[in-house]
């Protein structure tokens, strides 16, 4: 049936819900959803998780790109690494996200605009689509690498039994481009144009339905 988990441990997903009832907005909990309810109060963590709580995790995870963001990812920083915190702008970001609509978003540096398109991409890449290809492009290319670099040390902190379609051997991981042998995903950083003519042809000819 599914139900709305407020007794989930990612406060900040309890305090966006409060603050937008407390504003009147109806639509103010969508992001609490979690279809298999025997998930509540299960650590995805845990280390001596069952196989049959693995699975289903996994099953959640699939489908439910909110309990990934509230329940799963996790956020490296200095020393360790913190569970993605929710906010009115980040909330946004992610809903036009999920609803594939194009968006530009503005707020002051360092915060979590660039985090919080990382961690839809390491969704939509390892869970949410297949036989997808994605481009990573920014002001320089350096830049570019850093976001696949930020990308793939989110994806390290995945629980290892949410990381069996990664092989080694098959797949590509490096700055310039990341893919996926099993789901044939990849995810190319777009080199700097150097003026405006080569700016116009950058990417022309690529069918390509994500673009960052």
């Amino acid at each position: 049936m599914g139900i709305y988990d407020y007794t989930t441990k990612n406060i900040s997903f309890i305090k966006i819900w409060k603050f937008l009832k407390d504003e009147g907005v109806k639509n103010n909990k969508f992001f609490l959803w979690l279809n298999d309810e025997t998930l509540q109060g299960v650590d995805p963590y845990d280390l001596n998780l069952s196989p049959e709580l693995q699975l289903r995790v996994q099953a959640e995870v699939m489908t439910n790109f909110w309990y990934y963001l509230r329940e799963i990812v996790k956020i490296p920083e200095s020393g360790g690494f913190t569970f993605f915190k929710l906010s009115r702008a980040n909330l946004g970001q992610m809903f036009l996200m999920e609803n594939n609509i194009d968006l530009i978003e503005i707020l002051p540096r360092q915060n979590g605009k660039t985090i919080g398109a990382e961690c839809r991409y390491t969704w939509v890449y390892h869970y949410g689509t297949i036989n997808t290809q994605m481009i990573f492009s920014n002001k320089q290319y350096a830049d570019s690498q850093l976001n696949i670099k930020r990308f793939n040390d989110i994806t390290e902190l995945l629980p290892d039994y949410l990381k069996g379609h990664l092989n080694t051997k098959n797949d590509t991981n490096n700055l310039a481009q990341i893919a996926c042998a099993k789901n044939n995903n990849r995810i190319d950083a777009m080199s700097t144009a150097r003026d405006i003519i080569s700016a116009d042809k950058l990417g022309r000819g690529c069918t390509v339905p994500i673009v960052w």
